[in-house]
């Protein structure tokens, strides 16, 4: 990167880059070579892929338009130290009257400009209404893009009969960058003197101006500072307590709260001139310059920590895929959220406990392997508790079937004979092979089974024994049964007599 002076730069956020364009150099230049940029990525300086084609020219203007990421470049001048060592204008230097625009990034540029192919580095002029005369070829100005639309060009002189003619701060000329059209605005308020090489910049809806040197004598410098506010166009000088040297050539930038001043072209009180290399803060709030520098109030974006990446069609379709999982997964989530919701809404039955669970295995496999036996001496225990229950029932019932009569049960003999026949019960194996579980117990028919008769007169019932002697009556032992359905089957084989 040469040393240079009198030179523009603009700073593109998409593409985190430092452009410096133009200006003068000790040295002179060269043919047309690559420009150099600065990465705040990185922090270092780089040939771009910009190639310097046009003319060099300083005290000229530049602006970015962030939606196309053109450099818009007006007025200038150019002479051998920066035309390549070219006698222009038979050594009195060359004006810039037409506004130009240095594509910096071709992807936004055609994007926003669908009928444009514009390429990386080219230098387009603008086609649209012409600059006004009273503003053709205009030097060392200020311009500030309003809503990234409206570049508003800030005093400068420019050259009538071999004389400089500064330009008034109560008419202002405005440009139109996508329409390529000029249009002026009348200004009230304080209106600053005449001047020129001063430094503007914007803050939200306001535009500051501070310093300058009348070129007439180059001998006048301002320490100055005003306000313009964009909606009224409206004009204050604003206070400047602890204000620096007068100066000129010097740059001024936004951050936040804060304007901030550096270096410039100073007039010194001893009366000889120079550079300063310090740097001002002017607090906007308290209207004062500070010795002291707070970031407070200031958003990432001005710092330019929330970087963004370009995007392409790459990382298009790399977000859609994101976009896709993250998706599917919240499906997942939901799905598994209202699936454990409804099973806690459903009873579920008691678990066991350990002891439990180990005390069921055991019993379960102890069973199964118990000898026959065993399951004839269980099955027999078993049909001895249901003729029992059955006994109970006909009892129950032979004594309940008339209240407020005498019940006379006859033939007790029978009765007794019946529980002895208890013993008598035996398990009859329908199939060897069926498993314990599902075999049927079956009573003998040596169990005696009753008739009975009713007498009209005092309900007496008489029970007696049946001739069927070879009916057998099956219970299931896999099966629970109330009451009820036990009288209903020793009811089954007794003969009711009139």
């Amino acid at each position: 990167m040469p040393p240079l002076a009198q030179h523009t730069t603009v700073y593109d956020r998409v593409n985190h880059v430092i452009v410096p364009f133009g200006g003068q150099s000790p040295n002179g230049f060269s043919k047309a070579i690559n420009l150099a940029v600065y990465c705040s990525m990185f922090q270092a300086w780089g040939a771009s892929n910009v190639l310097d084609r046009d003319i060099r020219r300083y005290v000229h203007t530049s602006v970015l338009q962030d939606k196309t990421g053109d450099m818009i470049i007006f007025g200038g001048a150019s002479d051998p130290t920066t035309a390549d060592g070219q006698d222009l204008n038979a050594g009195n230097g060359e004006r810039w009257f037409d506004v130009n625009r240095l594509v910096l990034d071709d992807a936004r540029h055609n994007a926003y400009n669908t009928s444009s192919n514009a390429t990386l580095g080219s230098i387009l002029k603008d086609d649209g209404q012409g600059t006004p005369d009273v503003i053709r070829g205009v030097i060392h100005h200020s311009s500030v893009l309003l809503n990234d639309t409206l570049m508003v060009v800030l005093g400068g002189d420019v050259y009538v009969n071999e004389s400089a003619v500064m330009q008034p701060f109560d008419l202002l000329h405005i440009y139109n960058v996508d329409t390529m059209k000029w249009h002026t605005q009348e200004c009230t308020g304080d209106i600053p003197p005449l001047r020129c090489a001063f430094s503007a910049s914007q803050h939200e809806r306001h535009i500051y101006m501070f310093g300058g040197v009348n070129v007439n004598d180059w001998s006048t410098f301002f320490n100055d500072l005003y306000e313009l506010d964009t909606l009224t166009w409206t004009w204050r000088k604003m206070p400047t307590p602890n204000a620096p040297s007068p100066r000129y050539a010097h740059q001024m930038k936004t951050l936040g709260k804060y304007l901030i001043v550096t270096h410039g072209f100073i007039y010194y009180e001893d009366g000889t001139n120079g550079g300063d290399e310090d740097i001002y803060f002017y607090d906007l709030q308290k209207e004062t310059f500070v010795t002291r520098y707070s970031p407070s109030g200031i958003s990432k974006r001005e710092l330019d920590t929330e970087w963004r990446v370009q995007r392409t069609g790459a990382t298009d379709a790399v977000s859609a895929v994101c976009l896709l999982l993250v998706v599917l997964v919240a499906l997942i989530a939901v799905y598994y959220m209202l699936s454990m919701l409804f099973t806690r809404s459903r009873p579920r039955p008691r678990r066991q406990s350990r002891g439990e669970g180990i005390l069921s295995f055991v019993e379960s496999y102890t069973e199964t392997f118990r000898p026959s036996t065993h399951h004839a001496r269980a099955s027999q225990d078993t049909a001895m508790f249901a003729t029992e229950t059955k006994l109970a029932g006909l009892n129950a019932r032979s004594h309940s079937m008339s209240e407020g009569t005498t019940t006379i049960i006859e033939n007790e003999q029978q009765t007794n004979a019946l529980r002895e026949s208890k013993r008598h019960a035996r398990i009859l194996d329908e199939d060897a092979a069926t498993p314990y579980v599902s075999r049927k117990l079956t009573l003998s028919a040596r169990i005696p089974t009753y008739s009975s008769r009713r007498n009209s007169a005092h309900q007496t019932v008489h029970f007696t024994p049946s001739t069927q002697s070879e009916d057998i009556i099956e219970l299931n032992t896999l099966s629970s049964h109330s009451d009820d359905d036990s009288l209903d089957e020793i009811r089954s084989p007794l003969a009711i007599t009139n």
